[in-house]
């Protein structure tokens, strides 16, 4: 394992929104970061499909929309988010109005199904699966294959979870990103994606439906990745070996994780100057912002946490009737000196359970 510090929330343009005379709603702040957050990947991941990368004409475009937005919001709205549940939705989503408001390119196929024909007729078809994008450059007349994915994964190092279960033999540790419910992993979602996902484009009903080959296919891959920490700095983070690390974009979006016996201790030694959130699933993405009535200080916090993680499972009950809570994402925030009233993220990390990765 290896250690190195790192700034706390990752730097997506900070001055950006100071330039604004309002901040954006959530929505517009999550598509900006999807726009310009650092994917997780490495640039030589895969050396037969680079990084999805817009071309900077077109990303220009789309922040001269996203800035007329701000001004009169249509599309991304306070309310943009009521229309989902899932976070990859959401994500999906916002991304398909980058695309669709570039007046630099053409989207010519969104969230498009390739059915196989039925071996008998009495049987339905099957889906091999969904291509998420295709779109095309008009200056250069390129036609690009994105796959989206928005993952958020906590790292487990052996000393965590040494008997880690989809254990897989490979010369990294990819496999042991894990997400909070422990069935997703970093490397099946590698797997899937270049192995699958990414050469739908290449099947004989997509280039029909285009009537031309698709040029480049890349994966659009952001999110978060979360790691333990050793001592009380919040980002002492206890990272994997190198050939891990040579996979990762080192720029990547991190946080820290920290079991909830751990992570209290901590809550009681902070600044009272910090105020907390627990973020909704759908808060995930870009870096948190709230007025002080929507924070927690550290006793409402530990008050919210103890609940959570405890109500429902007292000391003395049988283990077997213990319930698993899912790991909570926090955010600490402290007052925005350019938006007065405002609190802003300074750091993030997930509080799980004392057994959560173990049990």
């Amino acid at each position: 394992m290896t250690t190195t510090k790192k700034p706390v929330t990752p730097v997506v343009d900070r001055f950006f929104y100071d330039r604004l005379q309002t901040l954006p709603c959530q929505a517009w702040r999550d598509l900006y970061w999807l726009l310009h957050t650092q994917p997780l990947l490495a640039p030589g991941f895969s050396h037969a499909y680079p990084p999805a990368r817009f071309p900077v004409h077109c990303l220009q475009s789309i922040t001269q929309w996203m800035v007329h937005e701000h001004q009169h919001p249509l599309a991304l709205t306070p309310h943009t988010q009521t229309h989902f549940r899932r976070l990859g939705l959401y994500a999906e989503h916002l991304l398909k109005l980058g695309l669709a408001h570039c007046p630099d390119l053409k989207l010519l196929l969104h969230h498009h199904p390739i059915h196989l024909e039925p071996i008998a007729p009495e049987k339905g078809r099957k889906t091999l699966g969904e291509v998420d994008y295709i779109w095309q450059d008009r200056k250069t007349g390129t036609i690009h294959h994105w796959e989206l994915a928005v993952k958020l994964y906590l790292f487990l190092p052996r000393s965590e979870a040494p008997d880690l279960p989809g254990h897989e033999s490979t010369n990294n540790e990819l496999h042991r990103y894990v997400g909070t419910q422990l069935h997703d992993t970093l490397y099946r979602k590698t797997q899937r994606l270049f192995g699958h996902q990414l050469q739908l484009s290449a099947h004989e009903h997509i280039t029909a439906k285009l009537g031309r080959q698709v040029n480049q296919s890349g994966v659009y891959l952001k999110g978060w990745l979360f790691y333990p920490l050793l001592d009380q700095d919040w980002n002492s983070y206890l990272y994997p070996g190198t050939s891990t690390l040579e996979c990762l974009n080192p720029e990547h979006n991190k946080g820290w994780w920290l079991r909830f016996s751990h992570f209290l201790p901590r809550l009681a030694g902070q600044s009272t100057s910090i105020r907390w959130l627990i973020l909704p699933r759908l808060y995930w993405l870009s870096e948190a912002w709230a007025s002080a009535p929507q924070t927690l200080d550290a006793a409402q916090l530990a008050h919210q946490l103890e609940q959570h993680f405890l109500a429902n499972n007292p000391a003395d009950a049988p283990a077997a009737s213990h319930t698993r809570p899912e790991p909570l994402l926090l955010a600490a925030l402290q007052e925005d000196p350019t938006h007065p009233g405002l609190y802003r993220e300074i750091h993030r990390g997930f509080v799980t359970g004392n057994t959560w990765a173990r049990a």
